[in-house]
Parts: structure tokens; C-alpha cells; sequence
């Protein structure tokens, strides 16, 4: 306790949390590449995270990445779903969580929280929150997330192996070469683990239906993720292939009782192509235009409980999910500078999304009188699947859905040390309403070292496929009626750089309408609902970084947010559930020689608001990351993370307390070389 107590006195005490975890041994305010203006003078709330800092302090995947974000949580469910809360926001009882836009340089691969992406093939990652809507974000509604994989940087080959607990294998290989007049990268990854925590608040069927179970009480979280990038590019062409299938076990269970065997399972495949273009049409304009298409496709396997042996010629209930949908679209930006200090681009963006797969198996359901009806329920009586799809699959509306997105940007300097900004999208589509998108922004700049930020913003996000027109077989039924949710904002922020030290606050209040969450409609039936209270979303984020003499860093973040959650069908009022309102992250890399450095890093999570009216308490987690350089090009590390073996839970819904318990310490040592 006195631990944690100094800890968040250090951090008030300096009254600067975090960092932009820039790379301080190049110059600071270098953020991007040729293509991009610096960050820090565009108007958004945007973090850059460099993998050379992130390797260092023992961060392997994107999704612990991200949890160093002040303003960002990521946490697992007790099904199979990862789910991201950005500055507090949640719903907590809608599983469904398509807000945050992710790319891989720069190319949509979806909304699927792709949390083992390793940070080894990553150069940077560029994460904005707030309204981060462009031309080609579909899915970016609270956040965007842009992946700068090093093979899309010349002259960087990396290859890295790892192992740790849990018998995790890991490798991958990056690769950036010449092929004649194009620049070629590849980028592999192959990750397989056996995870099994301790589930102690798990529900078991023993106690819900008096039927056997016999397996140990634990959570099964394995995995298997692979990942393949392709791209090659000149001065006017590049074309891009990005495919990442992960497969995972099912936690908790999907329907948050532990499933009896270990055949459950969930997969994702994604597959991202696209081809761009980009020519001078005139002096003073840039035509770029693209084609593409990006495809998901869901998996999932569960038994519910376990019925045989029985004498009754029952069954194990079963059921089998294949659900695919597909994006293509054609782009045209035109970057435009032809007015005196003025900076306009805008653009057409079409969309047709396809329902390629809508197959749902089961051998028992309801709706369909799929077995016996035994009282009131139907039971299954036969150990084969039934086959239902098309209309009848997992979602009712399979019509392919139209889009047509116009953009247009202004960015006008009002002089060297004044920029405004005008941004504006509306996306037309043909069977939802309009979405209608704007951001204002400000940037103001009196000298080197100080900058001041304002932003209005209006975002609005249509329903997804499944909160839209899910069939009810899990008895979770789509709402055709639902409106568009929107966000209103306002931010304020203050940036100091120089040399050695780099401050960012970020004030920020939000209005979040017409919020999706669901209801039971009928006993153990559910519908999504839109919620007639305005929930209210506000804090501040700060963020410090500071390079010493002997080059060692101090990296050092903090949030607080407030999400004002209601639903007046469960008579839910809650300030900030299922996250922390305050998180904090102290991070400190020392190098003892020229080869060793020492790396400790310290994680602080308030405490958790839980649904049921208690609290998951607060928990500071401690990591310590060793790594040793055997040459300029090779390093050898050594980490152990939650180094104190300290208790910590997720929030676990319907599970007996609402608590997801944790893995304990935990170790994994890595080796990485550059050629």
C-alpha cells in the first residue's frame, strides 16, 4: 500500500504525467514520415508509441501497447471478445464494440481488437482519439489506430524469436528490399501459446442445470495468431496484401458458463488488399486514388452444457458459427494548394459491403423448434447440426449495403504561428440515415517550444451488421430500428518540447447520444436498444517524456476520465463502469554500460465500478524488463511481468462477482536481430 501511495504522490507531485513515448535519441519532434506534417501541430489528439521504447520496457503485442495510452484500457471478456474502452467509455452490456478504426500503414484492416500483433514487426504506432474520421475510417468512431510496420521503411530486416510462460513460441521476420523499381516489404509473424488461468468466479452448469462437469476450473485463453504483409510500392504505385488469422479459446465461455471440453474456440481472418495510385495532375494538385477490398470472417464453436451420459436420449447442446462480410471500395483524394496559405484536400470515397458467409449450426433453438420441447424449453435430441443461413443465418439483413463518403479538409495558416482547420464528411447511406461528420480545430504557436490546441467535433457512427439484424439463436436479437450513435466534443491542448523534455495536456469533454446498449425483452431474451439519456464523458490526459544526460528516459502517463453510464431499463447509473477512472504508468530505461540496460515499469489501476453495486479494488503491477546488446544489431532480453505476483481482475459479466481473475507473474525472454 505505501507503494502505491508514493507512486501516485510522485505523480501529482510533478504534476506531468506521460509521454509521447517519442524516440528521444532522434530528434523529438520528428513524428512522420515524408508524407506527414508533424503531429504536433495538426489539429488532434494524437499519440505516437515507438517500438524501439516499447521493446525496451518488455511491451511484446499491440494490445499491451496500447494500454500504455493515457486514455485507453484494453481488457479480455469472458467469452472470447478483447475490448477496448477509450477515455472511460463502455457499454458494458453490449458485447458488440466496432468504434476504433485500425490500420496497418495506413490501410483499414477493421475494427477487430488485433491485440497479438507483435510490436517486433512495428516501427511506430500513431493512435488519435477523439474524432479521427477520414476519408477511408469506416469503423473509426472513438479512435484510430495506424500501424507503421518497419517493412514499409527501407533497409529494415528484423528477425525475432521469444518464449515465455505459458509454452509460448513466438517468431517473425520483417523484410524491406529493392526489386527493381519498386520497394518490397514482407512482414511474418507466428504466435501460439497455451494460456490457462485460475477462474474462481466462473459459473459452472454443475451449478446451474445439475449436469457434470469434469475439467479443471480454469479459464482457457490459449491461442494461435499468424500474420502475413506483402506491399510493393514506387513513386506512383503501391500495392498492399495484409492477412492475420488468430485462433482462441474461450475464455470464460460464450455464454459465460465454462464450456465442459476444450473444443471451444473462436477465429478471426482478416484479409486486406489494396492497390493506390497517386499523380501529379497539375502543379498545384495531387491526385490519389484506391482500390480495395477488406474481408472478415468469424468463427465460433461452443457447447453450453454437458448432457451425456444420459438415458433420456438428450444431447449436448452445439453450436457452430461461420459469419463473413467484405468492403470493397474506390477512392479519389485531391490534395490541393493552389489558394494563398491554404492546404484543401478532398474526396470521394464508394463502399459496398457483402455478406460473403451467414451460417449458423446448431442442434437446438427456440425460434426454429430445433429439438424437444421438454416443459418449457427445448432440449436437444440428436447430436447432429442443423444447418441454418441465408436470412436465417447469424444475421437477418444480408443485402449488400452502399456507401458513398465526401470529404473535404481545409487547413488554412493564418500565419506562421496560426492554423485553422475545417473538416467535414457525411456518409450517404442507402439503407441507414446519413452520417454527418465535422471537426473545427485550431493550432497556435509563438515559438518553438509552446503549443496550444482547440477542437470542436460532431461524430456519428451507424448500427453494426450484428447490433442491426442479429438472429436471436443466442437469444441476442438485432433492432432494425436503432438511430445512429453520435459524439459531440470539445479539447483543449498544451504541448512543451524541447531537447530533452516534452509535456502534452489534454482537456477534453464529450457527449455521447443515442448510445447502443441492450435489454431483455422477454425471459433470457435480448435486444439492442438505443438509450434516450445523453451520457456525459470528460477528464484529462497528461503526458511526459524526459531524456537524461547518461541517455537513460523516464516515460511517465496518467488519465482520468469520467463516462456518466446509464441505462434506465436496469435502472443503471454508474460513474465509470467495468474501467478505471484513474490509470497511471511510470516507466524508467537505464542503461548500466553501453550493452545492459535495466528497464522497470510500474502500471497503477484505480478502482473498477462493477454493474452489481461493488468494486473491483485498485492494483499498481510492477515489470522489469533485461536486455543485453551482443552487437549493434543483436540484443538479448529478459522480462518478468507483474513481478510481485499481485491479484488483479477483469470485469466478467454474469460471472458469480462480476470478476475476471488474472494470470499471476509471468517471464519471457526474446532475441532480435537486425540485418
Amino acid at each position: 500500500m505505501y507503494l502505491k501511495k508514493a507512486i501516485l504522490f510522485f505523480c501529482l507531485a510533478i504534476n506531468s504525467f506521460s509521454q509521447e513515448l517519442g524516440n528521444l535519441l532522434d530528434n523529438l519532434n520528428n513524428y512522420s514520415n515524408k508524407t506527414n506534417l508533424n503531429i504536433d501541430y495538426k489539429p488532434t489528439a494524437m499519440t505516437v508509441l515507438y517500438a524501439s521504447d516499447l521493446e525496451t520496457f518488455g511491451i511484446n503485442t499491440l494490445g499491451e501497447a496500447l494500454d500504455f495510452i493515457p486514455g485507453i484500457q484494453t481488457y479480455s471478456g469472458t467469452a472470447f471478445a478483447p475490448f477496448i474502452s477509450v477515455r472511460g467509455q463502455s457499454q458494458p452490456l453490449n458485447s458488440v464494440y466496432e468504434k476504433v478504426g485500425f490500420f496497418i500503414d495506413g490501410i483499414s484492416i477493421g475494427a477487430n481488437n488485433f491485440e497479438n500483433f507483435p510490436i517486433s514487426l512495428i516501427d511506430r504506432i500513431e493512435i488519435s482519439k477523439g474524432s479521427t474520421f477520414g476519408l477511408n475510417n469506416p469503423y473509426s468512431f472513438v479512435a484510430s489506430i495506424n500501424i507503421i510496420t518497419k517493412s514499409s521503411i527501407k533497409n529494415s530486416n528484423n528477425i525475432s524469436f521469444q518464449t515465455g510462460s505459458f509454452d509460448k513460441r513466438f517468431t517473425s521476420l520483417s523484410l524491406s528490399e529493392k526489386l527493381g523499381s519498386f520497394d518490397m516489404g514482407l512482414g511474418f509473424y507466428y504466435l501460439k501459446d497455451n494460456k490457462k488461468v485460475d477462474a474462481p468466479s466462473a459459473t459452472l452448469t454443475t451449478e446451474e442445470f445439475g449436469t457434470s462437469f469434469d475439467r479443471k476450473k480454469e479459464s482457457l485463453e490459449g491461442k494461435e495468431d499468424v500474420g502475413f504483409l506483402l506491399s510493393f510500392k514506387n513513386d506512383n504505385f503501391e500495392f498492399s496484401n495484409r492477412y492475420i488469422k488468430s485462433d482462441r479459446q474461450n475464455n470464460y465461455g460464450m455464454f459465460n458458463l465454462l464450456d465442459f471440453n476444450d473444443d471451444g474456440y473462436s477465429k478471426y481472418e482478416t484479409i486486406a488488399s489494396e492497390l493506390k495510385y497517386v499523380q501529379d495532375i497539375s502543379q498545384n494538385n495531387i491526385l490519389e486514388s484506391k482500390i480495395g477490398f477488406l474481408q472478415n470472417n468469424y468463427q465460433f464453436n461452443t457447447y453450453f452444457y454437458k448432457l451425456e451420459p444420459n438415458n433420456l436420449g438428450l444431447y449436448n447442446p452445439h453450436f457452430n458459427l461461420d459469419f463473413a462480410q467484405r468492403d470493397k471500395y474506390l477512392s479519389f483524394l485531391i490534395k490541393n494548394s493552389i489558394f494563398n496559405n491554404h492546404e484543401i484536400d478532398f474526396g470521394v470515397h464508394l463502399s459496398r459491403k457483402s455478406t460473403v458467409k451467414n451460417d449458423f449450426y446448431t442442434n437446438v433453438d427456440e425460434d426454429y423448434k430445433i429439438g424437444s420441447l421438454i416443459g418449457s424449453s427445448y432440449i436437444p435430441n440428436t447430436p447432429h447440426l442443423t444447418k441454418l443461413s441465408g436470412k436465417d443465418g447469424n444475421i437477418s439483413d444480408i443485402e449488400d449495403k452502399t456507401n458513398i463518403s465526401y470529404y473535404f479538409n481545409d487547413t488554412y495558416s493564418y500565419s506562421e504561428n496560426l492554423t485553422l482547420s475545417f473538416l467535414a464528411k457525411l456518409d450517404d447511406f442507402k439503407e441507414f440515415d446519413s452520417a454527418k461528420s465535422f471537426k473545427l480545430g485550431t493550432v497556435y504557436s509563438n515559438d518553438s517550444k509552446n503549443i496550444y490546441k482547440f477542437i470542436l467535433s460532431k461524430s456519428s457512427k451507424t448500427p453494426s451488421s450484428m447490433e442491426d439484424s442479429m438472429v436471436g439463436h443466442l437469444r441476442v436479437y438485432g433492432n432494425k430500428d436503432l438511430k445512429n450513435e453520435e459524439i459531440e466534443s470539445a479539447e483543449l491542448i498544451y504541448i512543451y518540447s524541447d531537447n530533452k523534455d516534452k509535456l502534452k495536456l489534454n482537456l477534453f469533454y464529450s457527449i455521447y447520444k443515442n448510445g447502443i446498449d441492450s435489454r431483455e425483452f422477454d425471459t433470457n431474451k435480448y435486444t439492442y436498444i438505443n438509450k434516450n439519456d445523453d451520457e456525459k464523458n470528460y477528464g484529462l490526459e497528461l503526458e511526459y517524456s524526459k531524456l537524461f544526460e547518461n541517455r537513460s528516459k523516464l516515460f511517465l502517463n496518467s488519465s482520468y476520465n469520467i463516462f456518466e453510464y446509464k441505462n434506465s431499463y436496469y435502472n443503471l447509473d454508474i460513474n465509470t463502469p467495468v474501467v478505471s477512472k484513474l490509470t497511471t504508468t511510470l516507466g524508467f530505461i537505464y542503461p548500466l554500460s553501453s550493452k545492459f540496460t535495466i528497464s522497470p515499469l510500474l502500471r497503477y489501476y484505480g478502482d473498477k465500478n462493477l454493474l452489481n453495486g461493488t468494486e473491483i479494488g485498485d492494483v499498481l503491477l510492477t515489470d522489469l524488463t533485461l536486455s543485453y546488446r551482443f552487437s549493434k544489431d543483436s540484443k538479448l532480453s529478459f522480462g518478468a511481468k507483474n513481478l510481485f505476483d499481485q491479484n488483479y481482475y477483469y470485469y466478467g459479466n454474469k460471472t458469480k462477482d462480476e470478476k475476471m481473475l488474472r494470470e499471476g507473474r509471468t517471464w519471457f525472454t526474446s532475441f532480435s536481430y537486425d540485418f
